[in-house]
C-alpha cells in the first residue's frame, strides 16, 4: 500500500514537472515570436533614406535584440521541449533567419545589389521587351524567376530580383534539414541540420553574394535537387505501381535538373560531377555486395536517369553559347600556364592580400577569420566524419542510409576537388570561391550528421547541460556566420545597397548626356548603371577614374579614360553612395574622403556642378586647351 502511494506521488510529481516544463516552453515561444515581431516592426519603422554603408549599423538595435532573443528562445525550446517545443522552436529560429535575409525589404531598400546585379537588372527588364528573351542568355533561369515573381506580386522588376534571392534562400533553409532527415531518420538531428542551414554557409562575399547573382542563386536552389536525389537513392519515395528502379521523385527530377542548368551552367557542372560520382560508387558497391556485407546498404537505387538527363540538358544548352567556349579556353590556358611556369595560382587571393596589406599587417588574417572561421570548422567536422566512416567508426548496419551518403559525398570530394583546384588558377581563380560555396552545401549536410553523432556520443556524459550547450553553440555560430553575410565595413566591403537617388540621377544624366561626351566615376565607372537603365552608352565613353587621378584638381581636369573621343570635356559623377562605399566600405584603400570633398568644394573654373539631387552630383570638366591624350593606366 505504501509502495503504491509512493508510486502515485512520483507520477504526480513527474506530471507536474512536465506540465511546468511545457508551460515554460509555451511562454518562451510566445516571448520569442513577440520579440521577433517587435524587432521587425522597429526596423520597418526606420526605412533607409540614403545609401547605408552597413545594414548592420544602420538598422535599429531593437531589431537585432529581437532577432537574438527569438533565436535563443527558439533553439532553447527545440532542445528542451516536446514535439511542440521542438518544431515550434526551430520554426521560430528559422523565421528569425528569414527576417534577417529579408532585411532589405524590411528596411524598404529601393534595390539591393551592385556590380553584376545591376547588369542582371537591365537584362531582366530587357526580357520584357521584344528582341531580347529567354534564349539570349546562357543563364536565364534566375531572370525568369524574378520576372515571374515581379508580375505575380505586382512589384517592380528590381524587387523581383530581390525576391528571387530570398526565395532560393528559403529553399536552402527548408531542404538542407529535409535532406539530412531523409538519410538519418532521427528527430534529434533536425536541430543540427536546421542550424546548419541558417548559417548560409555558401555565402562568402568573394564570389557568392546576397545580391542577385546567378551562380549563388543556383547554389541556394541546389538543396532541393539534393533532397530529391536522396529520396530517390534511399527509396524514400517508393510507389508499388512503379518498377523498383524508378521512383515518383525521379519522374519529377527532369524539371529541377533543367532549372539547375538554366540558373547557371557552372553549378550544373558541379552537379554532373557529383551525380556521376554517386552513380559510379553505387554501381561498384552493388557489384561488390556479398554475404559478409550488409545488403541493406545496396538497396539504393542508381542515378542513371538523373545523370543522363542533366548531362544531356547541360550539353545541349551550354554548347549553344560563346561563354561556354570562353570558359573552357580560359580554364585550359590557366591550367597549362600553371603547369609550365608554376605561377598564377590563387590570383584573386593575392589581389585580396595586396589590398589587405595596405590596411595593416593583420587584416588578411582578420578577414579570413571573419569570412571563413565557421566554414573551416564545418569543413573540419565533415572531414572528421568521412574519416570516421573510412576507419569504421560509423555504424554501417543500423544507419545504412547515412553511412552510404557519407561514402557518396566523401568520394565526391575526391572528384570535385581537382575540378575546384583548377578553378583556382590564373584568370579564372575567382571561380574557385563560387565552387567553394557549392561545396559548402555538401559540407553542411555532412557536418550536421557529424555534429549529431558527436552530440549523441557525449550526451551521457554532459546530461542536461548538453541542451544548454546546444543553444549557446547555435546562437554563437549563427552570430559569427551571419555577421559576415551582408557585405559591410566589418569585412572590409561596402554594402550593396543602391538607393533610388542613384537610379534617378543616372537616368537624368544619361537622358541629357551630349553625344560623344564621356561620363566618369570612381573605380570601374558607370557602366553598370548604363546596363541597369538600358542607356546604351558605348563603353568607350564610360570611364573609371583611378585613385591617383583624384589626388589633385589638376589630375582631375587632365584625366582622359581613352583616346576614343575628340570631345574636350567629360562629366564626373560624385555621389554619397560612392563616398560611402570607398571611405567606409573599402576603408579608404583607393579613395579618401578628401578626394570627394576636393571636387565638391572646387573653385577651379574648369569644374562646374551641373546636376544634383542631394545624394548624386554631376560635374562638367572642361578640357579645352588641354592635351587630350589618354591618361596612363594607373591603378590605385
Amino acid at each position: 500500500m505504501a509502495t503504491t502511494t509512493k508510486t502515485r506521488t512520483l507520477t504526480h510529481t513527474n506530471n507536474e514537472t512536465n506540465t511546468t516544463s511545457s508551460r515554460a516552453v509555451r511562454l518562451g515561444l510566445t516571448a520569442g515570436y513577440l520579440s521577433l515581431a517587435v524587432g521587425v516592426l522597429a526596423a520597418r519603422a526606420v526605412p533607409a533614406t540614403s545609401y547605408e554603408p552597413s545594414p548592420y549599423t544602420a538598422t535599429p538595435i531593437l531589431f537585432w535584440v529581437g532577432l537574438v532573443v527569438a533565436v535563443t528562445l527558439g533553439l532553447a525550446s527545440s532542445a528542451v521541449g516536446s514535439r511542440l517545443g521542438r518544431y515550434g522552436g526551430l520554426g521560430l529560429a528559422g523565421l528569425a533567419t528569414v527576417a534577417f535575409l529579408a532585411l532589405p525589404f524590411i528596411r524598404s531598400y529601393y534595390f539591393y545589389g551592385s556590380g553584376d546585379a545591376l547588369t542582371h537588372l537591365g537584362w531582366a527588364q530587357g526580357m520584357l521587351e521584344p528582341g531580347f528573351g529567354f534564349f539570349d542568355l546562357i543563364y536565364p533561369g534566375g531572370h525568369s524567376l524574378s520576372l515571374y515573381l515581379s508580375q505575380m506580386m505586382g512589384v517592380p522588376v528590381r524587387h523581383g530580383l530581390m525576391y528571387a534571392m530570398l526565395a532560393v534562400s528559403v529553399v536552402t533553409l527548408l531542404f538542407v534539414p529535409l535532406s539530412v532527415w531523409v538519410v538519418l531518420r532521427d528527430k534529434r538531428v533536425l536541430a543540427f541540420a536546421a542550424v546548419t542551414a541558417m548559417l548560409m554557409l555558401p555565402m562568402n562575399n568573394i564570389s557568392t553574394h546576397p545580391g542577385f547573382h546567378t551562380y549563388t542563386l543556383g547554389t541556394l536552389y541546389f538543396p532541393l535537387v539534393l533532397y530529391m536525389t536522396f529520396k530517390h537513392i534511399t527509396r524514400g519515395a517508393d510507389d508499388e505501381t512503379l518498377p523498383s528502379w524508378l521512383s515518383a521523385v525521379s519522374l519529377l527530377s527532369p524539371i529541377p535538373l533543367a532549372a539547375m542548368v538554366f540558373y547557371h551552367p557552372q553549378v550544373a557542372i558541379d552537379v554532373v560531377i557529383l551525380f556521376a560520382t554517386v552513380l559510379i560508387v553505387g554501381y561498384i558497391y552493388r557489384r561488390r555486395a556479398s554475404g559478409d556485407l550488409d545488403s541493406a546498404q545496396f538497396r539504393h537505387r542508381l542515378l542513371v536517369g538523373q545523370v543522363v538527363v542533366i548531362t544531356a540538358i547541360f550539353v545541349y544548352w551550354s554548347l549553344r553559347y560563346e561563354k561556354t567556349y570562353s570558359f573552357a579556353e580560359n580554364t585550359t590556358n590557366s591550367l597549362l600556364s600553371f603547369l609550365e611556369t608554376g605561377e598564377g595560382a590563387g590570383s584573386i587571393t593575392q589581389d585580396r592580400a595586396n589590398s589587405g596589406q595596405q590596411l595593416g599587417e593583420n587584416v588578411l588574417l582578420e578577414l579570413f577569420l571573419k569570412l571563413f572561421l565557421v566554414k573551416a570548422a564545418y569543413i573540419g567536422v565533415a572531414t572528421a566524419l568521412v574519416a570516421a566512416k573510412l576507419f569504421g567508426r560509423v555504424n554501417n548496419k543500423s544507419e545504412s542510409d547515412s553511412g552510404m551518403v557519407i561514402t557518396y559525398l566523401g568520394f565526391s570530394g575526391l572528384t570535385l576537388g581537382p575540378f575546384f583546384a583548377v578553378q583556382y588558377l590564373g584568370n579564372v581563380s575567382s571561380y574557385f570561391f563560387r565552387h567553394l560555396g557549392f561545396a559548402m552545401i555538401l559540407v553542411g549536410v555532412l557536418a550536421a550528421v557529424g555534429l549529431f553523432y558527436f552530440a549523441r556520443h557525449v550526451s551521457p556524459h554532459v546530461g542536461q547541460r548538453g541542451r544548454a550547450l546546444f543553444t549557446v553553440f547555435g546562437v554563437l555560430v549563427l552570430c559569427l556566420s551571419l555577421v559576415a553575410y551582408y557585405p559591410s565595413p566589418y569585412v572590409y566591403l561596402p554594402s550593396s545597397h543602391t538607393p533610388e537617388t542613384q537610379f534617378v540621377g543616372y537616368q537624368t544624366t544619361f537622358d541629357t548626356l551630349p553625344e560623344e561626351t564621356p561620363l566618369a566615376k570612381v573605380r570601374i565607372g558607370p557602366s553598370r548603371f548604363s546596363d541597369a537603365l538600358g542607356a546604351e552608352v558605348p563603353d568607350r565613353l564610360l570611364w573609371g577614374v583611378p585613385g591617383p587621378q583624384m589626388d589633385s584638381l589638376g589630375n582631375i581636369t587632365e584625366f582622359r579614360g581613352n583616346n576614343r573621343t575628340d570631345v574636350p570635356a567629360y562629366y564626373l559623377v560624385v555621389s554619397e553612395r560612392d563616398r560611402g562605399r570607398e571611405v567606409d566600405g573599402f576603408h579608404g584603400i583607393r579613395y579618401q574622403n578628401d578626394d570627394f570633398e576636393r571636387v565638391q568644394t572646387a573653385t577651379d573654373s574648369r569644374i562646374s556642378r551641373v546636376q544634383t539631387n542631394g545624394d548624386y552630383e554631376v560635374y562638367y570638366i572642361d578640357q579645352r586647351g588641354l592635351p587630350l591624350e589618354a591618361t596612363p593606366d594607373v591603378t590605385g
